[in-house]
């Protein structure tokens, strides 16, 4: 009986740390935004990690053992992971204007040999609501890429645009840090522009989960 009784006590006391924890987290953020000036614009610089996967739609044409041009069409399942910085641009702590560039590496599920890595530019816009426990954001926005495609012995460049839209959760550890956690959804058209490969074209239906922090300025 005893042992049933501390076993309670330690329960309870370990969800009143936990819950005087989060009160006080809550609160550090909730004095943090609150002492920032809303009559300022404020400028971030933001780092992030993303772990991203969809489906891509590939179109393009193959030969024959007559040598006449077949079209090749199909569906996979790409995943990878990129590296982002995005500069951005705060007004009256509730419109944010962004850009940046993240280095993207992906791979087709079903072939390590089969790859997808370059560049991508974005620029867009948020909203951000005032919250105790972390400012929700809210927006979305446009971009181009530029990727290199690699299967086996096939290489070759795509260049395309598309756009995004998304939610996320910015917490403020200080009046100059804080840390980020989003969520996007990307649809985007890339065209071959040079080398070999049976794929002309792919269209992209993906999302992105990150984190990372920003440093205000």
């Amino acid at each position: 009986m005893n042992g049933m009784l501390n076993k309670l006590f330690m329960i309870a006391a370990a969800t009143v740390t936990l819950c005087a924890s989060g009160a006080a987290m809550a609160q550090g953020h909730a004095y943090l935004n609150y002492m920032r000036s809303g009559t300022e614009s404020h400028i971030f610089v933001q780092q992030t990690i993303e772990g991203e996967y969809g489906q891509y739609k590939t179109e393009g044409s193959a030969k024959d053992a007559a040598g006449n041009d077949v079209g090749v069409s199909g569906k996979q399942f790409w995943k990878g992971y990129g590296f982002g910085t995005t500069i951005g641009l705060e007004l009256m702590k509730f419109v944010e204007f962004t850009a940046g560039h993240t280095f993207v590496n992906m791979r087709y599920k079903e072939d390590a040999l089969e790859s997808l890595a370059g560049s991508r530019l974005h620029a867009g816009v948020r909203f951000a609501f005032l919250s105790p426990v972390g400012n929700l954001e809210v927006g979305g926005g446009f971009q181009g890429s530029r990727l290199d495609y690699q299967k086996q012995l096939d290489n070759a460049s795509f260049y395309g645009s598309g756009y995004y839209y998304g939610i996320g959760v910015n917490y403020f550890l200080s009046q100059r840090v804080s840390v980020v956690f989003d969520a996007k959804m990307t649809r985007e058209h890339l065209d071959r522009s040079g080398g070999s490969s049976v794929v002309r074209s792919i269209d992209t239906d993906a999302t992105l989960m990150g984190a990372g922090f920003r440093i205000w300025l």
